[in-house]
């Protein structure tokens, strides 16, 4: 999903099992009339997607950053706030099975139901989403970002990345998508050796380029 804000200047890149759900769910419902909010699915309540469709363009949920700069104009993308937030590599990885697992909503949208999560490694379609808040180039990955939030602790960072954009009292509290790894299939102990090097090695240019998570 995205957001745009032209009141608090910011624009928000959604990437995979990082509360981002949650996130616009709770920030929608705060934002001016105007800002692009883009829909979600399954539909949350009290998420109001509006602004996302212009001039025959949709902006879609998981719209990377070069999309969401061809729908607002350069003008506002460069002068705007941009963030996003990214999860430790082989977690994010765990959240991501369970939800393909487990919700046949998500499961049929993201290439098939995986049968377990030796299955999930072997096939190696992880949730990798650097090229959404990237740019490619010659030299390598350019963020496209300001700020790469760490979903360990977004709840606080997030109320304080808001409170200086000006928007105050910010709090995350929807939980959507949460109720997948609440009977866990797999654990993070029985995650194997080859597989964690397997997950690290998909993730090694999104912890070189963020910062986040190095070994």
């Amino acid at each position: 999903m995205a957001l745009v804000s032209y009141r608090y200047g910011f624009v928000f890149i959604k990437t995979q099992k990082t509360a981002g759900t949650s996130l616009e769910a709770d920030l929608s419902a705060r934002l001016e009339p105007d800002a692009v909010v883009t829909q979600l699915f399954p539909p949350v309540p009290g998420h109001a997607a509006r602004n996302h469709t212009r001039d025959g363009v949709t902006l879609k949920a998981h719209a990377p950053a070069s999309d969401i700069r061809a729908f607002i104009g350069e003008a506002d993308f460069s002068s705007f706030t941009r963030f996003c937030v990214e999860r430790e590599p082989v977690d994010k990885c765990l959240s991501h099975f369970h939800m393909l697992h487990l919700s046949p909503d998500h499961a049929e949208a993201d290439g098939g139901r995986p049968e377990s999560w030796d299955a999930y490694c072997e096939a190696g379609r992880f949730p990798v989403d650097i090229a959404k808040y990237a740019e490619a180039t010659p030299d390598g990955w350019r963020l496209q970002v300001h700020h790469v939030l760490a979903y360990e602790r977004l709840a606080g960072d997030v109320r304080a990345l808001m409170a200086l954009l000006g928007l105050s009292g910010f709090q995350l509290a929807t939980r959507a998508k949460s109720d997948y790894r609440a009977r866990p299939v797999v654990r993070r102990e029985d995650v194997t050796p080859a597989q964690i090097r397997r997950i690290r090695a998909a993730f090694a240019e999104t912890c070189a380029l963020t910062g986040l998570y190095r070994d």
